[in-house]
C-alpha cells in the first residue's frame, strides 16, 4: 500500500502488509539499558544480510522506497507491545 507523507502505520508482533514493499513485523520489544523502550522489526529481503533492525523512538527505517520514522514504541514489556511510525520520506 502507497503512504502519503505524513502517514502513520502501526506495528505489533507479526507481520504487517500495509507497507508498499513490505512486510514489516515486530519481532521484540524491551526495555535497553538506557531505559529506553527498544524494538526489533523485521522487513523485506531488501533488508540483507540483516534482515532484523532494532530500533527506538526518533529512528528511521526505510521499506519500498518509503522512509519511516518510529515515533513511539509503548507497552514494550508486555504482550500488547507496538511501536507507531509516520511517514517522513
Amino acid at each position: 500500500m502507497a503512504h502519503e507523507v505524513g502517514a502513520q502505520e502501526k506495528i505489533t508482533y507479526g507481520r504487517n502488509d500495509r507497507f508498499e514493499g513490505g512486510p514489516v513485523g515486530g519481532g521484540r520489544f524491551w526495555v535497553d539499558e538506557q531505559g529506553r523502550p527498544t524494538a526489533r522489526i523485521g522487513g523485506p529481503p531488501d533488508w540483507w544480510p540483516n534482515r532484523m533492525i532494532d530500533v527506538r523512538v526518533g529512528d528511521t527505517f526505510t521499506v519500498g522506497g518509503q522512509t519511516w520514522r518510529i515515533t513511539d514504541i509503548a507497552d514494550p514489556e508486555s504482550p500488547q507491545a507496538y511501536l507507531l511510525t509516520t511517514r517522513v520520506g
